[in-house]
C-alpha cells in the first residue's frame, strides 16, 4: 500500500498533464461511444481536470519552481483584462452565459494555480510513457467503435457518438493523434534513455495515422506537417542522419516488422479497394471544396444560387467578411470606441480565434494578445532549438497545434486552449 501511495504522489503531476493532452478521447469513449455516462458536460470536464485536482492534496505550497517569467505572467495579465472586459461589459451578447464564462475562468485559473505548483520533474520521461500508453488507449478505442458502429459508412469522418443526426467531434481524436505522433518521434530521438525502445514509438505513429484518416481534420494535417519540418529543421544533420539509418535498418527485427507492415498494408488495401475509393473520393471532395472556398470571389458566390466549396470554410469566410464590414461602418459612423474596444465581450463566434479578439474586444484587445501570442512562439522556438528535456520539448511542437487553431478553429476563451497555455508557460522557461 505504500509503495501504490509513493507511486502516485510520485507520477500524479505527469500522469495528469499527459491525460489532459492525451486522455481526453478516452472520456468521450465512454461518455458517447460505450454509453456508460450521462451526456453531459460537467462529466466530462470533471474527467478531464480531475487528474490535475488529483495534484494538489498534500502539496507544499511555500514552495514551486519559477514559471516562465515573461509570458506567465503576460497570459494572467490577459485573462484578468478578458475578466474585466467580461464583467464592466457595455454591450452583452445575447449569447454569452454569465454562469458559463465563470465556470471557464474557474477552470482555466485553477488549472493555472495547479501547474503553478507541479514540479519540473513532471516533464520528464514518465509524462511522455503515460502519453504513448494514454495514445493507445485512445486509437484502439476510436477504432474498435467504427468497427462496431454500424452507422459508420467508409468515407465519413469518423468520431465517437456518430450518427446520421449527430456528427460527434472528430477534432478531439485527431487532436490527441498529433500529440501521440510528437511523443513517439521524440521518444524515438531519445530511445537510449526513454526505454521504450523502437517498436513502440513506431507502432503508436501508425495508429496515430489511422485515426488521422479516420478523423480527416485538416487543421491536424496541417500540424502534422508542419512539426515534422520543424523538428528535421532543428534536428537533422549528417551524423544524425547516418546514426537514424543504422539504427532502423540494422536490426533484423524492424527490418521484419517494415516488410510485414508494407505486406500486410498493400494486401488489405489491394483486397479492399472497392471500400477504400470512397474513403479516398471523400478526402478529395474536401480538399476541393475547401480550395474553391479560399479562392472562389465574393462576386462569384453572390452569383452563384448555391456557394460551392466547403461549407464550413464558406461560413468561416463569411464571418471574417463581416468582421472587416462591422469595421468599415463603425468609422463610417464615427463610432470609433467600437474600433479601438471592440463590439463586446464575445460579440460573435467568428471560429477565427485571433480576429475575434480584433472583433470583440477591438485593436487594444488584438495588440495584446498579439503579444502574447508572438511571446509564446519564441519561447517554443527557443526551446525547440535547445530543449531542456522530452517533456519541454513535447510542449514546444505541441504547440504547432494551437498556433493554427488560434488562426482556423474555435473561441478565443476556451478553458482548453487557455490551460494548455498556461502549461506551456509554466513548464518552457527559455
Amino acid at each position: 500500500m505504500r509503495f501504490l501511495i509513493n507511486a502516485f504522489t510520485k507520477y500524479r503531476d505527469a500522469f495528469a498533464l499527459a491525460f489532459f493532452f492525451a486522455g481526453v478521447p478516452i472520456v468521450y469513449f465512454i461518455r458517447d461511444g460505450l454509453k456508460f455516462a450521462p451526456y453531459n458536460t460537467f462529466f466530462s470536464i470533471g474527467l478531464i481536470f480531475g487528474p490535475i485536482a488529483l495534484t494538489l492534496p498534500f502539496k507544499n505550497f511555500r514552495f514551486f519552481d519559477s514559471p516562465n517569467k515573461v509570458t506567465f505572467p503576460l497570459l494572467v495579465y490577459f485573462l484578468l483584462y478578458l475578466f474585466a472586459y467580461f464583467y464592466l461589459k457595455d454591450r452583452a451578447y445575447f449569447t454569452v452565459n454569465f454562469m458559463t464564462e465563470i465556470q471557464s475562468y474557474v477552470i482555466i485559473f485553477f488549472v493555472g494555480f495547479a501547474a503553478l505548483f507541479m514540479r519540473d520533474e513532471a516533464m520528464e520521461n514518465p509524462f511522455i510513457y503515460f502519453i504513448i500508453a494514454l495514445s493507445i488507449l485512445a486509437s484502439l478505442s476510436l477504432i474498435y467503435y467504427v468497427s462496431q458502429n454500424p452507422m459508420y459508412i467508409i468515407g465519413q469522418r469518423a468520431a465517437f457518438g456518430a450518427t446520421e443526426d449527430f456528427a460527434g467531434n472528430p477534432h478531439i481524436n485527431s487532436k490527441a493523434a498529433f500529440f501521440a505522433i510528437v511523443a513517439s518521434v521524440l521518444a524515438l530521438k531519445y530511445h537510449k534513455t526513454s526505454k521504450l525502445g523502437l517498436i513502440v514509438p513506431v507502432v503508436v505513429i501508425i495508429l496515430s495515422l489511422v485515426v488521422l484518416f479516420l478523423t480527416q481534420t485538416m487543421i491536424a494535417f496541417l500540424a502534422v506537417f508542419v512539426f515534422v519540418c520543424m523538428f528535421l529543421y532543428f534536428n537533422l544533420s549528417i551524423p544524425n542522419a547516418v546514426s537514424t539509418f543504422k539504427l532502423f535498418f540494422t536490426k533484423w527485427y524492424i527490418l521484419l516488422f517494415i516488410a510485414v507492415g508494407i505486406g500486410t498494408l498493400s494486401y488489405q488495401i489491394s483486397k479492399n479497394k472497392a471500400l477504400l475509393d470512397p474513403a479516398f473520393n471523400y478526402f478529395n471532395h474536401r480538399l476541393e471544396t475547401i480550395t474553391e472556398s479560399l479562392f472562389e470571389s465574393s462576386e462569384e458566390k453572390k452569383v452563384s444560387s448555391k456557394p460551392s466549396g466547403d461549407d464550413s470554410a464558406n461560413t468561416r469566410i463569411m464571418h471574417v467578411n463581416g468582421v472587416f464590414e462591422r469595421l468599415e461602418e463603425a468609422a463610417d459612423e464615427g463610432n470609433y470606441h467600437y474600433i479601438l474596444f471592440g463590439q463586446g465581450y464575445k460579440y460573435l463566434y467568428i471560429d477565427v480565434p485571433h480576429l475575434e479578439m480584433l472583433d470583440s474586444f477591438g485593436i487594444v484587445g488584438l495588440v495584446f494578445y498579439t503579444l502574447f501570442f508572438l511571446a509564446v512562439i519564441m519561447m517554443c522556438i527557443r526551446e525547440m532549438r535547445n530543449p531542456k528535456n522530452i517533456g519541454t520539448e513535447f510542449l514546444a511542437y505541441a504547440f504547432v497545434y494551437f498556433f493554427f487553431a488560434n488562426f482556423i478553429a474555435g473561441q478565443m476563451l476556451d478553458y482548453t486552449r487557455m490551460a494548455s497555455f498556461f502549461i506551456f508557460c509554466r513548464f518552457m522557461k527559455k
